[in-house]
C-alpha cells in the first residue's frame, strides 16, 4: 500500500484538531479532578473509542452516507447538543445539591471516580464522541484530501484514521497523567468544585452553541 503523499500535512492538521480544546477537553479535565487518574483515563478511553468507531465507519464508507444526508447530520447535531447540555446541567445541579447536603456528599461523589447520573466516565466520553457531528464531517471532508492513491483509498483511509486515533491516545495519556500529577491541588474541595462549575457551564455552552448551529 502506498503511503499518502502528504502524510506530514495530515499529521500537522491532526495535531491541531487533537489539542484544540472542546467538549472532550472539558469532560476529561472535570472527571480527572473528580476521580483522579482513573476517572480521567476512563473518560479518555471512551472518547478514543468514539473516534475509533467513526474512523472504522469512514473506512467502510458509511460516514459518507451520514455526512451526505442533512437530516441525519441535523439529528446527530441536536442529539449531541442535548447530551452536552444534559452533562453540563447535571454537573451544575449535582454541585448545587452537594453544597446543600454538605461537603461530605461532594467528597463521596468524588470517590466514585467521577460517575454520576449521566453515567460512568467511560460512557460519558464514548457517547460524547458518538454524538459529535464534527467527526463524520471531518472524516468525509478532511481525510479524503490526504488520500493520494484512489486504487488504495480504503487502505489509506484506514491508515490515516489509525494515525489520528494513535495521536489522540498519546495526547490524552500525556494530558491526564500531567494534570493528575497535581492531585494534591485538585483534591482540594474548592478547586474541585471550581472545576466542576466551570466544566458544567462550558459543556452547557458547547451544547447550546451546537444546537443553535443545527
Amino acid at each position: 500500500m502506498p503511503i499518502p503523499e502528504h502524510m506530514g500535512g495530515f499529521i500537522a492538521a491532526a495535531v491541531l484538531v487533537t489539542v484544540l480544546p472542546g467538549p472532550d477537553f472539558v469532560l476529561i479535565t472535570r472527571n480527572t479532578a473528580r476521580g483522579g487518574r482513573r476517572g480521567g483515563l476512563a473518560t479518555a478511553a471512551g472518547s478514543v473509542t468514539g473516534i475509533a468507531a467513526w474512523a472504522l465507519l469512514a473506512t467502510a464508507g458509511l460516514s459518507v452516507l451520514v455526512a451526505s444526508h442533512p437530516a441525519v447530520l441535523h439529528a446527530l447535531r441536536l442529539a449531541g447538543a442535548a447530551y452536552l447540555v444534559y452533562l453540563g446541567g447535571s454537573t451544575i445541579l449535582a454541585l448545587w445539591r452537594a453544597r446543600r447536603a454538605g461537603d461530605g456528599a461532594a467528597d463521596a461523589a468524588a470517590r466514585h471516580g467521577g460517575a454520576d447520573r449521566s453515567g460512568t466516565p467511560y460512557l460519558q466520553g464514548l457517547v460524547n464522541n458518538l454524538l459529535n457531528p464534527k467527526l463524520p464531517v471531518m472524516f468525509v471532508t478532511v481525510l479524503p484530501q490526504f488520500v493520494s492513491a484512489p486504487e488504495a483509498a480504503v487502505q489509506q483511509t484506514a491508515l490515516l484514521g489509525a494515525v489520528l486515533v494513535a495521536m489522540v491516545v498519546v495526547w490524552w495519556l500525556v494530558y491526564v497523567l500531567g494534570i493528575s500529577a497535581l492531585s494534591e491541588i485538585m483534591r482540594r474541595r474548592r478547586v474541585r468544585q471550581g472545576i466542576d462549575l466551570a466544566g458544567g457551564v462550558a459543556l452547557t455552552a458547547f451544547g447550546v452553541a451546537l444546537a443553535l448551529a443545527a
